[in-house]
């Protein structure tokens, strides 16, 4: 199998679901992800990690995009269904990683094609960086075989979609349960497309808190605080680069995908218009495990280099947000537009209905 090909079936599953990308986007990538273990399990890890984070990170804080657009709470059995597309702008900072400043110990020496000397990150632009890496293949404890790696070219997002950036879709079902409290709902179910799959859940609650206040719950505005929770888990499989053992184990990556959110909201509607603003807290994680039995080296001696569940990785940011954005309502039509700032900034725009 090409090894692009292991490539586009690593990312897509989140990237396809989640992501908008342009097909040139994806073909940008010539080499493969998984190509990293031949940089032995340590150092595979730190340079999939650096490579992989801006778009884990991006993808995370899309997750908490689109979850309110008014601070009012529905009337019981009131409802609202919306859905959003959360444009997560990543920073150009993100662009690039060095990797001699990964404390790396099996690979000995890179070269980057880019004048800056450094490797590309998955949203950075189309460079090639070759790394040399020394290991231990007979198991004595010392380097006796070298390969030389060519790391992942970028996405090059910048020049194929003119925006270094994700787009996270989201639908979100709002129902009024009791006083003033809206219950929120996000699932998708378990979608397989080839040898992946992945899937989605999702569950926030809102409560007016201007009703508990004295002296301003009859002001003529809404005030509310929301929390809510965000999981995408799925898998991808990676078979068609590195031989497996006879009773080896699937060669795959497993993610999963959490995002967190805390915010206080206050909106004012004006006629067919409600101008919305928000302060909350980000937080999101995301594990991605490389599992299986990999054939790294074979050995004509016959003892083999062979790597099982090789790569574990955790990925975690937080921070604090800043929401302003406004909702059209014709009847049960609403339109809605946002912005928010934080680390990653989103622009989210969503069309639905909501009723009562």
């Amino acid at each position: 199998m090409n090894p692009s090909t292991i490539t586009k079936k690593c990312l897509l599953p989140v990237l396809f679901f989640i992501c908008l990308f342009s097909s040139a986007s994806l073909r940008a990538q010539e080499s493969d992800l998984v190509e990293f273990l031949r940089a032995g399990k340590q150092d595979a890890s730190k340079l999939m990690n650096a490579y992989m984070n801006p778009m884990i990170e991006g993808l995370s804080y899309g997750l908490n995009g689109g979850w309110a657009q008014t601070a009012k709470a529905h009337k019981t059995l009131g409802f609202d269904f919306m859905i959003n597309a959360n444009a997560v702008f990543i920073p150009s900072s993100k662009n690039y990683f060095d990797p001699g400043k990964l404390g790396l110990t099996t690979v000995t020496s890179f070269q980057s094609d880019n004048a800056n000397g450094m490797a590309p990150t998955i949203v950075g632009p189309a460079d090639g960086t070759t790394y040399t890496t020394q290991l231990d293949v007979n198991g004595d404890g010392t380097p006796d075989q070298s390969f030389d790696i060519s790391g992942p070219e970028g996405l090059d997002l910048k020049k194929n979609i003119k925006v270094s950036g994700v787009v996270v879709p989201t639908a979100t079902l709002g129902i009024g349960i009791y006083k003033n409290t809206d219950i929120k709902i996000r699932w998708m179910p378990e979608i397989e497309a080839s040898d992946s799959k992945v899937k989605l859940f999702g569950l926030g609650v809102m409560h007016d808190v201007k009703q508990h206040i004295p002296g301003i719950k009859l002001l003529p505005f809404d005030l509310s605080v929301m929390g809510s929770f965000t999981k995408v888990k799925g898998y991808s499989s990676l078979e068609g680069v590195f031989a497996a053992p006879q009773g080896g184990g699937e060669q795959r990556i497993n993610y999963e995908l959490n995002a967190w959110l805390v915010q206080a909201m206050i909106s004012k509607k004006f006629s067919v218009i409600t101008l919305y603003g928000a302060l909350g807290y980000n937080a999101v994680k995301t594990t991605s495990d490389v599992v299986g039995s990999y054939v790294i080296y074979d050995n004509p001696s016959g003892n083999d280099l062979v790597y099982e569940d090789p790569i574990s990785m955790t990925f975690k940011n937080n921070g604090f947000r800043a929401t302003a954005g406004f909702r059209l309502k014709l009847a049960v039509i609403c339109l809605s537009a946002d912005y928010t700032l934080q680390e990653y900034s989103t622009l989210s725009v969503g069309f639905g209905i909501a009723v009562r």
